[in-house]
Formats: C-alpha cells, sequence, structure tokens
C-alpha cells in the first residue's frame, strides 16, 4: 500500500503552497483535514482551495490524489469518528502540521485551543501512526517569533520561559507552548520544527493570499492613512517569501538529519527596518504614478507615538479610537529588536539551491503587487493618495 501524507491547514497560505508543491513533486496521496459541518462541505472547500491554487483547468489525476476530511482540530482525534482516524492513522506517513491561528488579539484560553491543543491532537495523530510502523516525520510550522520579546541574536533552538510578559501576545505564547509540547514526545515521534518570520508574497510574482501583519501598516501608507508610524530601538522587521518556506520546508525535511531539529526560515541579518518598509511603500507609488510621491509617513519613538496615541484617544473621533485599537497588536513589531540567525541552515538549503533571501532584492515586486492589488480591497474602497501629513490635531481620519 503506497504510503499517504497528511496536510494540516492545506486552505491557508503556507499550506496551500505546501499543496501545491507536493502534488507536484510527490507521488503520494495527501489527505487534507478541514473545518467542515459535513464531508460534502468539506469537498466543496476543497474544490475551491484547488481551483485557486492549480486553477479550475487542473488536471484531474491531481485532483483525485487529495482527499479532504471534515474535522476540528480543537477537538479530540481532530473531530474524525473512530473508523476514520484509524484508517488515516495506519495510512499516513508523513504529517505537515501548517494549521494554526495567527490572530494577534485572541484571548489567551481560545488562542491556546487552536495552537496548543490542535497540535496536540496531530501530536496524537503521529504517534497512533508510529505504532502501526512505517511513520516518518512530523513537520511543525511555528513562528520564529516563539522566541518572544528578547532582544539581540536568537538560534532557532531558543524558547523563551512561559511568562506572558516574555511574549508579545497571545500567539507567540502559544505557538512556543506548541513546540514545548512537541520537544517533550521527540524521543517517540519523529519531529521536525520549522520557524518563519513575518511571511509575504511570492518573491517572483508578488502574489499573496494572506493581506495581514506587514500589508497592514503599507495599506494604511499607502492610503495616505498613516502619517505616523511606531518605532524604537532597531525597528527589525525580519520577511521572508512564501515560496522561499515552502521549499525549505520541503528540502530540510527530506533530510534524515533533520528529525530533532528546529529550523530559521528567516531573512536573518538582512531583516529590513519600519522605515526601510515605508520608503519601499513610496517608491512603489512612485513607479506606479510615473512620478516621485515624496514620503509622507513619519517614524515616531515610542514617547511621541505614545504622546500622539494617547490624543487621540482622548479627542479623536471613534473611528479613529478604533482605528488605533486594531493597530495596537502591530506595535510591537515595530520596536523589534530580535535577530533571528541563520547560520546553521545556510549549508543544507545551499546543498538543494536555497538560500535565506534578502527582502532588498525582492520586497519591490512585494510592494508593486500590493499595490496593483489594492492589498485586496476593492478598488473603489481606496480613498484619496498619499500626502504629506497634517497636524496632529487634524489626524481624527488618519488610522482609519
Amino acid at each position: 500500500m503506497t504510503r499517504k501524507i497528511l496536510l494540516t491547514g492545506a486552505t491557508g497560505f503556507i499550506g496551500g503552497e505546501l499543496l501545491r508543491r507536493l502534488l507536484r513533486r510527490d507521488a503520494r496521496s495527501i489527505v487534507c483535514p478541514v473545518r467542515a459541518p459535513s464531508a460534502e462541505e468539506a469537498a466543496r472547500r476543497g474544490d475551491a482551495t484547488l481551483d485557486a491554487l492549480l486553477g479550475r483547468a487542473a488536471p484531474a489525476r491531481l485532483r483525485a490524489r487529495v482527499e479532504w476530511v471534515a474535522a476540528d482540530l480543537e477537538r479530540p482525534r481532530l473531530g474524525l469518528d473512530d473508523a476514520t482516524w484509524s484508517r488515516v492513522a495506519g495510512e499516513v506517513e508523513e504529517v505537515y502540521h501548517c494549521a494554526a491561528s495567527t490572530r494577534f488579539d485572541l484571548p489567551y484560553d481560545e488562542a491556546r485551543r487552536i495552537n496548543v491543543d490542535g497540535t496536540r491532537e496531530v501530536l496524537a495523530l503521529a504517534e497512533a501512526a508510529c505504532a502501526r510502523g512505517g511513520f516518518r516525520r512530523l513537520h511543525h510550522v511555528s513562528t520564529a517569533y516563539v522566541a518572544g520579546a528578547v532582544a539581540g541574536e536568537v538560534e532557532a533552538s531558543f524558547l523563551p520561559g512561559d511568562e506572558p510578559a516574555s511574549f508579545r501576545n497571545t500567539y507567540e505564547r502559544t505557538k512556543a507552548q506548541a513546540e514545548r509540547l512537541l520537544r517533550g514526545a521527540m524521543d517517540r515521534v519523529p519531529v521536525t520544527v520549522y520557524r518563519p518570520s513575518i511571511v509575504v508574497g511570492d518573491s517572483r510574482t508578488g502574489k499573496t493570499t494572506s493581506w495581514n501583519v506587514v500589508y497592514f501598516p503599507m495599506r494604511l501608507a499607502a492610503w495616505g492613512r498613516l502619517p505616523f508610524v511606531s518605532c524604537g530601538g532597531r525597528s527589525l522587521l525580519d520577511v521572508v517569501p512564501v515560496d522561499f518556506v515552502a521549499d525549505a520546508i520541503l528540502a530540510l525535511g527530506a533530510r534524515d538529519d533533520a528529525r530533532g531539529q528546529t529550523y530559521h526560515l528567516t531573512s536573518g541579518e538582512d531583516a529590513l527596518t519600519v522605515q526601510d518598509v515605508i520608503d519601499n511603500v513610496y517608491a512603489g507609488l512612485s513607479r506606479r504614478e510615473g512620478r516621485e510621491v515624496p514620503v509622507a509617513t513619519r517614524a515616531l519613538g515610542p514617547l511621541p507615538w505614545g504622546l500622539l496615541t494617547t490624543a487621540l484617544r482622548l479627542f479623536g473621533s471613534e473611528r479613529t479610537r478604533k482605528a488605533l485599537d486594531g493597530f495596537d497588536v502591530y506595535v510591537g513589531y515595530t520596536r523589534c529588536e530580535t535577530s533571528f540567525s541563520t547560520a546553521r541552515e545556510r549549508a543544507p538549503l545551499a546543498e538543494v539551491g536555497l538560500a535565506p533571501p534578502d527582502p532588498r532584492a525582492f520586497f519591490a515586486t512585494i510592494t508593486d503587487y500590493a499595490l496593483a492589488e489594492n492589498f485586496g480591497k476593492p478598488r473603489r474602497a481606496a480613498p484619496r493618495p498619499a500626502r504629506a501629513p497634517r497636524p496632529a490635531l487634524s489626524l481624527r481620519p488618519a488610522l482609519t
């Protein structure tokens, strides 16, 4: 019997890119658990996902290799009935666990159910598969930001203690807890952990289906709604393109010596800064409009940013206050002083022609695609082009 792959998060950004590559590079069938109330709805979501990934004209033989299973990662045994659980555990040779909540503002208990309890159930399936023999690897997609708010360079093996103050949000903390859970199981289950940083679009085309994190301040700046932006310290924003992340996971995961290892998939010493990102937005606007668009977003350190936002909360409109609340979850990342070492990852990646990418070589492509697609919003939703900042007391609509 040909063994299968199980891929969680196939309808998501990284999971979708892995699914596309697995279908074209691997002959095995792929089981994709998907949140759905019925088998019919799971199949419908799966068909829509394959349409987006491969196009409607994708060969039937590729579609036939994917089994979409109605599941719920927050429930015991992934919400699968006993027969399905037993069958999948007996068929699966490798598991790629990409499913997670990447929201920064979830209450702790909710983030833990998704990111920790979900990982625990996937681990249980891998253990059941190991017991049946022939299981090769559990590949877990984490995040470089499990390092938390520590300053300086960190290795991929670093994991801070579980104190809430060590992390910027519940996302980072619960992803670190999931890694800790897997470390405790590595003596009985073969596991490899991958830590990408902030994942953006394809390095060659800029294409993305995920318009959050770094795209949020980029959109506000491009739309003339960000006269000021928070910064602090080194203000590092480590971004990596999704094609590199997916290719690196498959390349590293194919190595026997990757068992029990954790890898950074990051830009490392080449990380951008907040100012770099803002400058890229206005350079992109200049290319798009065929004229120089002056930078109209000013970076503010923690003290002036705090004074400004306090004034806006006191005297600004309800719309402005809500916008500030939305931006708050990103402020910690505009003051990041953590650098993610890629020294040990470079040699195994170089063996297959990969290297941690320099964002200065691809971020213009990311920016141009985002501007062309209006950051995933209907074109009619775009307000006036970027302009010079108004006086502070006139900023009521600026952050909406």
